[in-house]
């Protein structure tokens, strides 16, 4: 039952019998890099799928006569073909179908393929029709995988048109509960369900992998809404994001950032003192609370010394230490320089005595030491906090969290979810790390329906992904 579908997947996992398998069937029909005629081959491998049920191609044929591409394709087998053409059971129907994959120019073609062989008076069944879609694909997927010069766009548009047909979205059902603006009602793909059928326990790390526009908000709000007895904490980088979630999530969800968390602990302090700084220092404010030294001028040593403070803030670390301070930094000309043991100890000691005084409450004289978001975050990370009343917390974008973020995150004991992207990471110069590939988790979902773009450029997106990443295993997927 279904066994090119069962053998694609397993080839996608790279399990040993499916690659065995694969190689084997890739040899039989000489589908090699060193056979010119080698789509022959593919065509020739198609063509000998078996059926158990019975059908009559010549009724699939006259079903398939409606389609542009089916006279191409008959006069394509008749030429290169004539043995297959020359019969008259299933090897010259599955041949057909499998030369108008291979002409189909977009997803549109073989959509309008498929509605071709789905005619009531087809006698192929879904099963049939999903078997050789899945064969196709295979062979296509595993030429490329050999460097055999074929487009990847075949093998995309096989299976787009195999997962939206296999993954029709499911409605959920509303939650009564009034929110200041109401979610509009959503249709949820079988990843965003399969997201809502787990329940999140204490102590587990769950990792939700989105594309980019697969409704990550939208399955966040549902889950909420269905696990309306938990408690949950929401928490993101940007405000405006915070306060539209604010709006969008039900009344079991507190939405802060975490800065906003760490000013309620630990920055209202410096602001009632007047010692909090909402900006950045800046390199300029720096070189006057630096001293004068052989080496590097006040102002290139400002902004090392600036960096190795950021660095630090960023990280998980106690203490501020060598690895912070920049390797690299430019010199009064613009030129890049490799930075000194000594200039490494010497920016490591004046970050450590203007975070001495950062740190101070008390005393007019520190004032010029205001603290930084940053820095009182930095603060809030080192005494170990914990975030009482959550059942689970919600961690958007957690591709750009800072280590000490994670720290932070990780320290908790309620239930944890990870969601973002991980192709979207924008934040590395801010010392943030990619959370979704380096955070060990007990359970991982993705969510690859994008509803921003149709196939068109959701397969340029994919194919970069491929092409720079060697993306294979998730697939990008337009709406």
């Amino acid at each position: 039952f279904i066994p090119w579908k069962k053998l694609y997947h397993r080839y996608l996992m790279k399990e040993d019998m499916a690659l065995h398998r694969v190689a084997q069937i890739l040899e039989v029909f000489a589908i090699t890099k060193e056979q010119e005629g080698c789509v022959w081959g593919l065509i020739r491998c198609v063509s000998a799928i078996s059926t158990k049920r019975k059908v009559d191609p010549s009724a699939v044929l006259r079903c398939l006569k409606g389609h542009h591409l089916f006279s191409k394709a008959e006069v394509c087998i008749t030429n290169k073909l004539p043995h297959l053409q020359s019969r008259t059971g299933l090897e010259n129907l599955w041949a057909i179908i499998a030369v108008m994959v291979l002409f189909s120019d977009g997803v549109s073609d073989i959509q309008k393929l498929m509605a071709c062989l789905q005619r009531p008076c087809s006698t192929l069944s879904v099963v049939d029709v999903t078997e050789v879609l899945y064969c196709i694909a295979t062979l296509l997927y595993a030429m490329r995988d050999r460097n055999i010069a074929i487009t990847n766009r075949i093998h995309y548009n096989i299976f787009y048109c195999l997962y939206l047909m296999e993954n029709t979205s499911v409605t959920m059902q509303m939650v009564k509960e009034e929110t200041p603006v109401s979610w509009p009602e959503v249709k949820l793909t079988h990843e965003q369900q399969r997201i809502l059928n787990h329940k999140i326990e204490h102590g587990q790390i769950v990792k939700i992998m989105a594309f980019a526009g697969t409704g990550k908000t939208s399955t966040l709000v549902k889950y909420a809404e269905k696990f309306a007895d938990l408690n949950f904490l929401y928490v993101t980088f940007n405000k405006a994001v915070a306060e539209r979630g604010k709006s969008v999530f039900p009344r079991n969800v507190t939405c802060k950032t975490f800065h906003s968390l760490a000013f309620g602990s630990v920055g209202k302090h410096y602001k009632e003192k007047g010692k909090l700084n909402f900006s950045k220092m800046s390199v300029y404010s720096i070189s006057f609370l630096i001293q004068n030294r052989q080496g590097q001028s006040l102002f290139v040593r400002g902004k090392t010394v600036s960096q190795t403070l950021e660095n630090f803030f960023a990280s998980s670390d106690d203490e501020i230490c060598e690895e912070h301070a920049p390797i690299w930094f430019k010199n009064t000309h613009g030129e890049r320089k490799l930075a000194s043991q000594e200039e490494k100890r010497i920016n490591v000691e004046e970050a450590k005595e203007i975070w001495h005084n950062m740190k101070k409450l008390d005393g007019d004289v520190e004032k010029k030491y205001k603290i930084t978001c940053d820095g009182y975050l930095k603060l809030w990370q080192l005494s170990k906090p914990q975030l009482l009343g959550y059942d689970a917390i919600f961690v958007d974008e957690a591709q750009d969290c800072t280590p000490a973020i994670v720290d932070i995150v990780l320290s908790q004991k309620c239930g944890i979810i990870l969601v973002g992207d991980p192709h979207q990471q924008i934040y590395t110069f801010r010392g943030a790390v990619n959370t979704l590939y380096s955070v060990p988790h007990t359970h991982v979902y993705y969510l690859t329906q994008s509803f921003r773009f149709g196939p068109e450029i959701a397969y340029v997106g994919a194919t970069i992904l491929d092409v720079c990443k060697k993306i294979r295993n998730k697939t990008l997927v337009g709406g």
